[in-house]
């Protein structure tokens, strides 16, 4: 494997893209799979969605989901933009979901159709984006509203360009 001396999960991810371009990257019980390739593409689309949405370095992402591939593409999405992921344990009563996202300042989760129930009724100032993890639509998007905020979103996509530059 060539790297470029760094050993992160973006260069392991490059690396296995370049070796293993056609070959399946993920799959289901059932037979479904996806290459590489288009693994690499569904990580691009979303890692863009969430930079224009305003996620940056260090920023927090939550997943709460059962096992499925739409589950990495999420995970590497988030860590490949240098945003931390917070998986959320499918058992995990709604209270719990709650008290974790609310802590860590989550602000966007991805999560599967069979455990919107448990978000269903969360409140946070600093919550965002909920995406519907088994399609990746968007369930909500918070509309800012005010300029204030829609300048800082603005200056902090502008700076994550800069410094993902240097």
């Amino acid at each position: 494997m060539e790297t470029s001396g760094k050993l992160t999960l973006r260069e392991l991810f490059k690396n296995s893209v370049r070796e293993y371009h056609n070959r399946p990257a993920l799959a289901t019980v059932d037979g479904y799979a996806i290459t590489y390739a288009e693994m690499e593409q569904n990580v691009q689309n979303i890692s863009a969605y969430l930079r224009e949405q305003g996620i940056i370095m260090g920023d927090r992402v939550a997943i709460l989901s059962e096992n499925m591939p739409n589950w990495g593409i999420a995970y590497f999405a988030i860590t490949t933009i240098g945003a931390v992921a917070v998986p959320l344990l499918p058992d995990f009563h709604p209270n719990e979901v709650h008290h974790i996202v609310r802590n860590s300042k989550c602000k966007a989760i991805f999560v599967s159709q069979r455990f919107n129930e448990k978000i269903e009724d969360f409140q946070s100032d600093d919550l965002d984006i909920i995406v519907q993890l088994d399609d990746f639509s968007i369930i909500y998007e918070n509309d800012p509203g005010n300029k204030l905020k829609e300048v800082i979103q603005e200056g902090r996509r502008e700076f994550a360009k800069i410094y993902e530059r240097a």
